[in-house]
């Protein structure tokens, strides 16, 4: 499945009570959202903003790597 600007993803009603949810909601309190994100967090709704480009994206990664994996 492939998300595109404009997508909305949320959490169903009946699962948010869920301890896994409740857990995550916890665990995801303060965390940085990406600015092609947006993030109803009460809620559990998110949206995408727009696709992120490499500088979008703060995560060190080694493209290279990906690369040679794939080739194989």
């Amino acid at each position: 499945m492939t998300v595109k600007p404009g997508d909305v993803i949320a959490v169903k009603a009946k699962s948010k009570e869920s301890p896994k949810f409740k857990e995550i909601k916890e665990l995801a309190a303060g965390k940085t959202i990406p600015s092609w994100l947006e993030l109803d967090a009460e809620g559990m709704v998110g949206r995408v903003v727009a696709l992120p480009n490499r500088d979008s994206i703060d995560i060190p990664v080694q493209e290279h790597l990906i690369v040679e994996l794939y080739s194989r």
